[in-house]
């Protein structure tokens, strides 16, 4: 069963995810070939430190659309911890850190910031969305020194596969599989699975596959 087109839509065909005759797998993974001479450099200078990579990444996110899907998805498959295959990096987007895992067919909106986190398969995520390394980066207990001053703490997030990161949305704790985040929204507990989220904080407004209960 599909959805049905809502009154004052239109269907959207993703050639990201199509596959056979008219998809754009080939033509990518050719043209990340061709790439090479550029991410090579890039990538082995980024081994150097966590600064050095977050400097090619950065300069990465720069390149204009066609060619800066190819080189980010090459560059970010020789440089985190782990990348898949048909990983769409849009314009603007940064990862923080190699310590990152990333599965297979996953699209990341323009201007994105991942920091701590593991992106399971078939993540969606719209524009400038914030993936943060829990929520204890800064240390607010004492008063007598100002809170730059103060140990902070991070963690890893996942947010599993099969899941919907709405525009403009904060995550900072773990995404079940199948959910969806609302634009907006901040993820302050973890979600559960297929859960549909909004709000700030975020909450839980229905689970997919029991809207006819």
């Amino acid at each position: 069963m599909t959805d049905s087109a809502p009154a004052g839509y239109r269907p959207v065909d993703y050639l990201q995810f199509r596959d056979g005759p008219g998809g754009l797998g080939l033509a990518r993974r050719v043209a990340g070939v061709l790439s090479w001479p550029l991410v090579l450099p890039l990538a082995l200078l980024s081994r150097v430190s966590d600064i050095a990579f977050r400097t090619c990444a950065e300069l990465v996110a720069q390149l204009p659309y066609a060619i800066g899907l190819v080189v980010r998805e090459e560059f970010y498959r020789l440089t985190l911890r782990e990348c898949g295959r048909n990983v769409l990096v849009e314009f603007g987007t940064v990862f923080c850190y190699r310590d990152v895992s990333v599965g297979s067919n996953v699209l990341l909106g323009r201007y994105c910031v991942v920091h701590e986190c593991d992106l399971g398969d078939y993540v969606l995520a719209g524009e400038r969305c914030t993936f943060l390394s829990g929520s204890r980066q800064h240390g607010l207990a004492r008063t007598d020194i100002p809170m730059a001053r103060q140990q902070g703490y991070r963690r890893r997030i996942r947010v599993a596969s099969d899941t919907w990161i709405g525009s403009h949305a904060v995550v900072m704790d773990d995404v079940g599989a199948g959910a969806v985040v609302g634009a907006g929204a901040v993820v302050t507990r973890p979600v559960p699975e297929r859960s549909v989220v909004a709000g700030n904080p975020a909450r839980v407004l229905r689970v997919r596959g029991q809207e006819g209960r």
